[in-house]
């Protein structure tokens, strides 16, 4: 049996403190987040209103995680500042804490349904878009359906969660390697200067959607890490620090791919010219 002080000590270090991490992290993000939304609608005023509509409830969305990250904070350093275990255990017994993974899930669900339509446009292959589509439907549902075993139980070890998890990442990866298949595939029937405008965006993908995905993984190594552990450990903080981090990564994957249009034009636009 560890000693209670031990205990105590990793849960301050490891699980309060990874959430105090992952609060000021949230809004570090959120406040990057605002910045891209502004600058899109400085930029986009004639955009398409589902368009416009999709950044609106985005921003809805990561402000209302936001909030409600403050309010697990609130709640685990004020109210419960002298009970350290009062504090864990409100993370899995208080409704905040309990759907604090589904919140998450939704914001990144929102986001990977506007790279599924991206992928649509791209490929027009339903037999490309379904599976992926598919993938995220049901990590969506696993996410729900741990947070009812979390609110039954008390425990955030059950086995959906890392199911959930898994197929987030099995998700983005078949999601990143089909839209970049079907960029390729497009870049080598067009004119020379539409395909240099194609690599500009497929390497675009890469790099807004690596940040999400790297944090993903990082989040399914962690969890599993952390979770037949009696005394938390580094790797729990790492987990709550991604899995808090990873809906604004999605968000900010989005925004900067829908502002990125401007400057893909731009250099399209005024690219070199041959002359004879």
């Amino acid at each position: 049996m560890s000693d209670p002080q031990v205990v105590s000590l990793g849960i301050t270090r490891y699980i309060l403190g990874g959430w105090d991490l992952s609060v000021s992290a949230d809004l570090l993000l959120q406040g990057a987040l605002l910045a891209q939304t502004i600058l899109y609608m400085s930029l986009y005023k004639k955009d398409t209103f589902p368009l416009r509509f999709f950044v609106y409830g985005l921003t809805c969305l990561t402000t209302l995680k936001t909030i409600h990250g403050f309010v697990i904070f609130w709640y685990i350093n004020v109210k419960n500042f002298m009970n350290v275990f009062a504090a864990a255990d409100s993370l899995n017994a208080w409704w905040p804490g309990q759907i604090n993974l589904a919140f998450a899930a939704l914001i990144a669900f929102y986001v990977q349904m506007f790279f599924c339509h991206r992928l649509w446009v791209i490929s027009r292959n339903v037999w490309v878009v379904v599976p992926v589509l598919v993938l995220f439907v049901f990590a969506l549902i696993a996410a729900f359906v741990s947070v009812r075993f979390i609110s039954t139980t008390g425990f955030n070890n059950n086995t959906w969660i890392p199911i959930h998890l898994g197929t987030v990442l099995a998700g983005d990866l078949l999601l990143c390697g089909s839209t970049a298949f079907f960029l390729l595939r497009t870049s080598k029937q067009v004119l020379p200067e539409t395909a240099g405008m194609l690599h500009v965006i497929l390497r675009l993908t890469f790099q807004s959607a690596a940040p999400a995905a790297m944090c993903a993984f990082i989040n399914i190594v962690c969890s599993q890490i952390s979770s037949p552990q009696v005394v938390p450990g580094p790797a729990a903080l790492l987990a709550t620090l991604a899995n808090n981090s990873l809906p604004k990564l999605y968000a900010l994957s989005a925004m900067w791919t829908l502002n990125s249009r401007n400057d893909i034009h731009l250099a399209h636009s005024h690219g070199p010219t041959t002359s004879s």
